[in-house]
């Protein structure tokens, strides 16, 4: 299928949290025991519920590694990225046969499919270990990794065996169905196998290859230059890490757990964020939002790309909803849906308001994708760790799992009724917020294509803001509301305008 990647809405499985159906109290404990019978593989599980990914209105399925898992070196249970065989299944997910029938069944119901590998490193007892020049190696001859990733062993692409076998790996799974395989790929850290020319090639042939189809070829990059650098290179989509970071650096808890704006000192020892960080000190959190929005081009139309994917929770970065609050996550996703150039990003659970790491090594223990706990004083906000968690810590009631269900589906329904939230370009406007400059948080811009404007202005802070220039809003109201002048805490409202009116 043709020109499908500007109308993506990406759902980021992770299996082990997918497809959890541990016994949460001691009479589903007992009922399981008495049953006596095991369930499906989590592949097959996946398969036999695409039908939620569809009514949420999700419409690419990005699939994390089902590689099978390294052995030496093994991290607590196993991680995903650490993969012992780029062309085979991990038995913990279920087997080929069971991943071919879930790609049939993608395409059947009208949806997308790309596949979570890493080309910049194996595990180190992959099936490739034994070729002589594949792995990078020290001078006695050591396997070598990167950062204190001590489970995996780093790809030598200045070797042609190297880019042959990873060539022959993406190949493989893009034709796994006879031609009609998987949609595309993530890219894990493309930004730093060893020889980048290796993209310069791959790239275009798989596209030539299947010229009857658009792939989405989405990298894990992180800083503005290296994404352009890969966009060069033929990469279509790849991570907006400044976003994150604007969420990461820019948001806190109060003491009741409400989201707060605080710029952590962090944010300016970051290179790659020092110009989002100047902009938030100087026109505030909605500065640097609107500075990272236009990193890819004010003006400019963007059907064709290239495209970046926003998100609040990854299976790296935790979950918003615990690091930054309700409220920020929920202004935040406003934001992503209504952007420029943006390829909404959701992780499994996300829609019920989950609060956990879904598992990367372990079944249960904290990790470093805390939050702070700001007071009065930003100065001295305290640390608190995350929690890595093999299942699903949902929103406590059933009421509260609904409203953020909710809150998904519509702002993905708005996406997909308005071509010009998908494909048009976008130009920053000036609403007037009344407020001193370092403290704005409304983040308001135009979208138009073929004569329609959507007037989109979201408030990313806990105060309500009054607009002086509310007038840059007119049109028929399409989304959220205004109080009079007054955009409440973040909430977002979105208008349209059309030609001659």
């Amino acid at each position: 299928m043709k020109d499908w990647i500007a109308d993506a809405v990406i759902y980021q499985v992770n299996l082990r949290a997918f497809a959890a159906r541990e016994p949460r109290n001691p009479l589903e404990a007992r009922a399981e025991m008495q049953a006596g019978q095991g369930a499906v593989s989590p592949l097959t599980f996946l398969a036999q519920h695409l039908s939620h990914i569809k009514d949420l209105g999700a419409n690419v399925v990005y699939l994390m590694p089902p590689f099978p898992m390294g052995i030496e070196g093994r991290k607590g249970v196993g991680s995903n990225y650490s993969i012992r065989d780029f062309q085979a299944i991990d038995p913990e997910y279920g087997v080929l046969e069971e991943f071919v029938v879930l790609v049939e069944r993608v395409h059947k119901a009208g949806l997308h499919i790309i596949l979570d590998l890493t080309p910049n490193h194996t595990s180190r007892d992959n099936v490739w270990a034994a070729t002589p020049g594949i792995h990078c190696r020290d001078a006695d001859g050591s396997l070598t990794y990167d950062f204190d990733w001590s489970d995996t062993a780093k790809l030598d692409y200045t070797n042609p065996k190297t880019r042959e076998a990873m060539h022959a790996v993406l190949s493989f799974w893009l034709d796994v169905c006879g031609g009609d395989g998987v949609d595309g790929f993530r890219f894990d850290m493309a930004h730093m196998i060893n020889d980048l020319s290796f993209w310069d090639e791959v790239l275009p042939d798989l596209r030539s290859r299947h010229a009857e189809r658009d792939l989405l070829f989405l990298a894990e990059c992180y800083g503005v230059e290296r994404n352009r650098d890969l966009f060069a290179r033929g990469m279509n989509a790849a991570y907006d890490d400044d976003f994150y970071k604007v969420c990461q650096y820019g948001y806190a808890r109060d003491d009741d757990g409400a989201s707060r704006i605080c710029l952590s000192k962090e944010a300016f020892g970051n290179a790659d964020f020092s110009a989002k960080a100047e902009a938030f000190s100087a026109h505030g959190i909605a500065g640097a939002f609107e500075r990272t929005l236009m990193d890819y081009g004010e003006g400019t139309a963007c059907g064709d790309g290239p495209w970046v994917a926003r998100y609040s929770d990854n299976h790296d970065e935790g979950r918003g909803r615990y690091r930054f609050g309700d409220g920020a996550v929920q202004a935040v996703s406003r934001l992503i849906f209504l952007a420029g150039h943006s390829l909404p990003f959701l992780l499994c659970g996300q829609e019920f308001g989950a609060i956990n790491r879904p598992t990367i090594h372990d079944r249960l223990k904290p990790c470093d994708k805390g939050y702070r706990v700001c007071g009065t004083d930003c100065e001295q906000c305290d640390a608190v760790a995350g929690v890595e968690f093999e299942g699903n810590l949902f929103a406590r009631t059933a009421g509260e799992r609904a409203r953020w269900f909710n809150l998904y589906r519509e702002l993905i329904a708005l996406r997909a009724a308005h071509a010009a939230l998908r494909r048009g370009t976008t130009v920053l406007l000036d609403v007037g917020e009344a407020c001193p400059q370092h403290q704005r948080t409304v983040v308001a811009f135009e979208r138009e294509l073929n004569g329609i404007t959507l007037c989109c202005a979201v408030n990313m802070g806990p105060q309500a803001r009054t607009l002086k220039n509310v007038s840059a809003l007119k049109g028929e109201t399409l989304y959220g509301r205004l109080d009079g002048g007054t955009l409440n805490p973040f909430e977002a409202v979105v208008t349209q305008l059309t030609s001659g009116s």
